[in-house]
């Protein structure tokens, strides 16, 4: 196996995961309920911005495998 190939296998798996886990994070339903009743803070912003980051890895590593075929 070429190592650019790896290289870009390895670049796509890791924007995935990224993407995934920050999707994971929006979508899941809220289990544990606070202890009181005070408002949470909510990081929505920082996940989406991970989101977006994740995307961006994963198309990278897709076009640069898709180009070292």
């Amino acid at each position: 196996m070429p190592l650019p190939q790896l290289f870009a296998e390895l670049v796509m798996a890791l924007g995935g995961a990224l993407f995934a886990a920050n999707a994971w994070a929006l979508l899941r339903p809220r289990i544990r309920p606070d202890a009181d009743d005070a408002p949470r803070p909510r990081a929505r912003g920082r996940v989406l911005a991970n989101l977006f980051i994740g995307l961006v890895v994963l198309v990278w590593g897709f076009a640069s495998f898709v180009a070292s075929s």
